[in-house]
């Protein structure tokens, strides 16, 4: 269980500023992690890498200004290796991330690099900026091209994020599937041009398969099924992470010359794109019945609630 403890301000390490944290999004591998089941996220542990803030303690050194509405890339690399220098720092073997490997975003205070800050006009908009940069990572590993059908597997909040980039991007169709109807209902505003529950109901619409797909999900079956649908020289990506060992058809890969990309985080120009995205008033649709908002004291609840099995939102967001 979660519960709500007295803790002490974050100390900061030079160059790092200090967040009064006002919005902060429930991730699925957080879920995973309250579970037990995830092995990065080990108690005891302040989780939450999805959040917004302002600006509370800064050195005069940074070019933050006290009460500016941020958000914060949570991922931390060691900027000299070869993967940092190419602008590839979720690659970096260094690499550790705020609400794993320190103190996240579930609380009234989190510290985070001032470089990694970004100025957002909307709160809770804000919050929902790294799921986007996930999104757009996935979308940009697909390979996708105008005129592609594609899939998305799992109507969760970086399901339907990806759903309506593949529509920007110039797919032609594109498919979610997920069991829940309510994140089914949620799919069309996103750009979903059709949803099903599973992917045998997909099939039959698709007979020769399709282009492009992303597994939101994570699961050993979807993941399979990922494969499935995938014409000959289709390409799956994997951003999911609830479950580690899959098996899948390993000849079939090779005999149809399909590609499988695993897609992690993003890089620097993701997130800052993600960011314009939200503050252009660009990446939401305007109909929000996917997202709920609920107080930080409900946190519990609704880890509890989205554990039992999928909740009706893809997107639960806590405010303080």
């Amino acid at each position: 269980m979660m519960t709500i403890k007295e803790a002490a301000k974050p100390t900061l390490a030079a160059g790092w500023v200090l967040l009064q944290v006002e919005a902060v999004g429930i991730c699925g591998s957080e879920i995973s992690g309250y579970l037990g089941e995830n092995d990065l996220r080990r108690p005891p542990l302040v989780m939450g890498h999805e959040f917004s803030g302002t600006v509370a303690e800064c050195e005069a050194a940074t070019d933050l200004a006290v009460g500016t509405r941020v958000t914060a890339n949570p991922l931390i690399s060691c900027g000299v290796c070869r993967d940092c220098r190419a602008g590839q720092r979720q690659r970096c073997l260094q690499r550790k991330i705020i609400g794993i490997d320190f103190p996240g975003g579930y609380a009234e205070w989190v510290a985070v690099p001032a470089a990694q800050c970004y100025p957002v006009d909307d709160i809770e908009d804000g919050a929902m900026v790294e799921p986007l940069a996930c999104a757009l990572r996935a979308v940009e590993l697909t390979h996708v091209e105008t005129g592609d059908d594609c899939v998305v597997i799992g109507a969760g909040i970086i399901g339907l994020m990806a759903a309506g980039l593949l529509a920007r991007a110039g797919a032609r169709r594109i498919a979610v599937v997920d069991p829940n109807p309510s994140r089914r209902q949620a799919a069309s505003p996103w750009g979903a041009t059709a949803v099903f529950a599973s992917t045998d109901e997909l099939a039959a619409n698709f007979p020769e398969g399709v282009d492009r797909v992303v597994d939101a999900v994570g699961l050993s079956a979807t993941r399979r099924q990922s494969l499935d649908v995938l014409r000959r020289g289709g390409r799956a990506v994997w951003i999911g992470l609830h479950q580690n060992q899959t098996e899948v058809a390993g000849n079939a890969i090779v005999r149809d010359e399909t590609s499988v990309v695993g897609s992690f985080c993003y890089t620097d120009h993701n997130f800052s794109r993600a960011v314009q995205l939200v503050n252009d008033g660009q990446a939401f649709p305007s109909n929000r019945g996917w997202l709920d908002v609920r107080p930080l004291e409900a946190g519990d609840a609704a880890f509890r609630e989205q554990a039992r099995g999928p909740a009706p939102y893809a997107k639960i967001l806590l405010r303080l």
